[in-house]
């Protein structure tokens, strides 16, 4: 340039806008063509899709549903965990008003036979009487939605949030799992689980996330059938039916859970079983 030109700056910046606009086109093209290849590569590839099903009968496990054909892009979720202060209205509301909370007693009776625990500082389980075992030919779904409600409204309880995910039915009782929703998915780690036999509930648990905040990075997930291959890895899963497979969000519960008030909480494929048991999966490398 010589001295004294002068520069055009606008157009020198709408040249710089134009060429950063294109540049994050192709960018952003070449990530969608590559997951989209992705994707076609594990859904459309039969030979892949057999060899997992072959995989899986080795050990006499059968897939008896529909497999998601979806993948994810998802955020990590940060969760806090709503933590159970222990007093007088706490116990009083399940066990009567005789009862009187102590400072580091976490179990808890009356003279009916009901127990109160507070597990790891942030569950409920609450022992209304023991199962009848005694079969049950057909659990009425009305009566049990009935049963449920009626039980929040008298512990007031809100099912606010809170989505039907699991029915389990057994010979002679029945487990109703509701979790709560986040986008559409269900966080595994927060629910109530209402334990139901011929004469209605007789245990409750339940466990809250109190607040969810998105991490920035988000995550492709892998295939539901790569997932199910993870199976393989475990010895004790074996002769199951798999009746449902789906995204959720779940953090581990360990050793230290008792310890913790806030975790992430990743994307995770949920595998159902006939049997009632489930297991949660990895759904990225």
């Amino acid at each position: 340039m010589k001295s004294g030109d002068k520069v055009d700056w606008n157009k020198s910046n709408t040249i710089l806008i134009i060429a950063f606009v294109i540049i994050n086109i192709f960018l952003f093209t070449t990530d969608y063509n590559t997951k989209a290849d992705n994707e076609l590569s594990v859904y459309e590839d039969k030979n892949f899709i057999e060899n997992v099903k072959m995989q899986l009968n080795s050990k006499n496990i059968k897939i008896e549903t529909d497999v998601p054909k979806e993948t994810y892009t998802l955020p990590v979720l940060e969760t806090e965990y709503e933590i159970i202060e222990i007093n007088d209205e706490l116990v009083q509301n399940y066990l009567g008003a005789n009862i009187k909370s102590s400072k580091d007693v976490l179990v808890y009776n009356n003279n009916q036979g009901e127990t109160l625990e507070i597990v790891d500082g942030k569950r409920i389980v609450y022992t209304i009487r023991q199962k009848i075992s005694s079969n049950v030919d057909d659990f009425n779904d009305e009566v049990v939605n009935n049963a449920i409600n009626e039980f929040l409204q008298n512990k007031k309880i809100s099912k606010e949030g809170f989505i039907n995910t699991e029915n389990y039915i057994y010979s002679d009782y029945q487990i109703a799992t509701y979790a709560q929703k986040y986008n559409e998915l269900s966080l595994e780690n927060s629910y109530m689980s209402f334990y139901v036999d011929k004469e209605g509930i007789y245990k409750f648990e339940m466990q809250k996330i109190s607040s969810v905040m998105e991490i920035k990075a988000k995550v492709h997930t892998i295939s539901s059938y790569e997932a199910l291959l993870r199976l393989m890895a475990y010895d004790e899963i074996k002769n199951k039916n798999i009746i449902g497979i789906k995204m959720t969000y779940y953090s581990l519960e360990n050793d230290n859970w008792k310890y913790i008030t806030r975790i992430n909480a990743d994307p995770t494929w949920k595998v159902i079983f006939s049997d009632g048991t489930h297991i949660l999966l990895s759904s990225f490398d």
